[in-house]
């Protein structure tokens, strides 16, 4: 109930906000001042978990309470274990000290990690393209109970142009930014996968790498949560675990096709990937399905599909 979780989070800096179905807190993080915050965000099903994995209807009234305390510090062992404890880690390092920036870390990796090479990038468009190509044949030729070595073989060349797209959305593929912006959205068009949302979405997982809730590549689900909710706890052993492999499909519909997830300044990008994904779907589809029908898509677009999530996401 309410009055524990206000018992628990009085160890940590905080501001609740209580809207009609979730909270909202907002922690100091321990190696930053006073006033910078992240957000982390609870349901309240039931007063059970608050951990949230599909929006809520909103009920109930607005409520408000705040708690001012103080921030925690990173410098004590036995804190340090606590919180690793409370957030289900094995261990939290010490903080780094306050002298260490990026530039210091970048400074110590080798010259030839930051060239372009022009040779390599065609090479795996050049490999990724061939690869698929033949899965697709494989797939034409092969008798149904070979069908899933086909899928294996074209989803995991088609992992490929995700590869391609990642390293042009990293600015790693071409000294040319236009030549990466293209590149990056044809290699992204086969698996339905937007090029502007997903790079500004993985601007931000980089930006935030490994941070609880900011990071919008790793939602984990905090092991008190589990200990506390057989329902979560089965849950996440009997419906979890075995889907997944696939849940990268879930990370996709909601984070790149929702145009409120943008700034302003983002949305004209943004809205030029979706216009071609569409323009994918609505071309690509049909002719595979007049060529070879409605199985045909099932067999040469959504198998490999699904392969392709499977990678992805493990």
């Amino acid at each position: 109930n309410i009055l524990e979780w206000m018992e628990y989070i009085s160890n940590f800096p905080i501001f609740i906000l209580i809207w009609p179905h979730r909270f909202i807190v907002s922690m100091l993080r321990s190696n930053v001042l006073p006033g910078s915050l992240i957000v982390k965000r609870f349901s309240l099903c039931n007063g059970r978990s608050h951990h949230q994995f599909l929006p809520l209807k909103q009920r109930g009234r607005l409520q408000a309470a705040v708690l001012p305390v103080t921030p925690p510090l990173l410098d004590d062992e036995e804190k340090r274990k606590q919180m690793s404890e409370d957030y289900g880690f094995n261990q939290i390092g010490e903080q780094l000290p306050d002298n260490i920036t990026l530039k210091d870390v970048m400074d110590t990796l080798p010259k030839e990690v930051f060239e372009i090479d022009d040779v390599k990038a065609w090479a795996s468009v050049l490999i990724s393209v061939t690869s698929y190509a033949f899965g697709l044949f494989l797939i034409s030729k092969a008798p149904w109970y070979l069908l899933p070595v086909a899928w294996a073989w074209a989803g995991t060349a088609v992992t490929g142009f995700f590869v391609i797209g990642h390293d042009c959305a990293h600015k790693s593929f071409s000294r040319n930014k236009l030549v990466e912006d293209i590149v990056g959205t044809l290699a992204f068009l086969p698996l339905i996968y937007p090029y502007e949302p997903w790079r500004f979405k993985h601007d931000r997982h980089h930006a935030k790498t490994n941070m609880l809730v900011e990071d919008t590549a790793w939602q984990p689900v905090w092991q008190n949560e589990i200990e506390s909710s057989s329902f979560l706890r089965k849950a996440i052993i009997f419906g979890y675990g075995p889907i997944r492999p696939w849940m990268s499909i879930a990370h996709w519909l909601m984070w790149h096709f929702d145009l409120k997830k943008f700034r302003p300044n983002e949305l004209p990008r943004v809205k030029i990937s979706l216009a071609c994904v569409f323009a994918f779907m609505a071309i690509g589809w049909p002719l595979i399905i007049l060529q070879s029908g409605i199985a045909g898509w099932f067999k040469f677009w959504f198998m490999p599909w699904m392969v392709y999530h499977f990678w992805v996401h493990c």
